[in-house]
């Protein structure tokens, strides 16, 4: 599945350009209409991801009860020893109450296949300073570990893909730290 190999890659990227100095730790990138240059617009990456592995998704997510998800493991997918996982996650309308939240361990690159909602994310913890950004089908975020941030969702269902590297066990305490 090309999506784990492109998720890597950048997932990659970020971290060499945040170790070389070209970004500051906790940066959050968002792009709209995300495309790859070698596999075109990712939204039919995503598609048919879902449509060849189906996923049953649990909730309450997160302690979450507006929230659902469910796990693809790269190891499965792929058949390979690979550490990664792409989560598929669906936040109700009105989703509210997802605390902030940083994953200390892992990297995150999200796609919204599907919705509307609202990324937010703390740019300056000693000052308070967040910064909203508001997503819809086809955006793409990237973010290193130790990012803290949440989404929600007002009127709309949202819909995410979120890659995990490593993936680490939803009931591993390392999995997030609440703010």
């Amino acid at each position: 599945m090309n999506l784990f190999r492109v998720c890597r890659e950048i997932a990659d990227g970020l971290n060499a350009d945040i170790r070389a100095g070209r970004y500051p730790d906790g940066i959050c990138a968002h792009c709209s209409d995300f495309r790859h240059t070698e596999l075109g617009d990712l939204r039919q990456q995503v598609k048919s991801l879902c449509n060849e592995y189906p996923l049953h998704l649990e909730s309450p997510f997160e302690d979450v009860e507006t929230i659902s998800g469910g796990i693809w493991r790269a190891s499965e997918i792929l058949k390979d020893d690979d550490k990664d996982a792409l989560l598929r996650l669906h936040f109700q309308a009105n989703t509210l109450d997802l605390p902030f939240h940083s994953h200390d361990y892992s990297d995150r690159v999200i796609f919204v296949a599907d919705g509307r909602g609202v990324f937010e994310h703390v740019v300056d913890a000693s000052r308070n300073e967040r910064h909203s950004i508001e997503v819809k089908t086809g955006d793409a975020l990237v973010f290193s570990r130790g990012t803290v941030h949440t989404f929600r969702t007002m009127q709309c269902d949202l819909q995410l893909l979120s890659y995990h590297s490593p993936y680490i066990d939803l009931t591993d305490e390392r999995q997030f730290s609440l703010l």
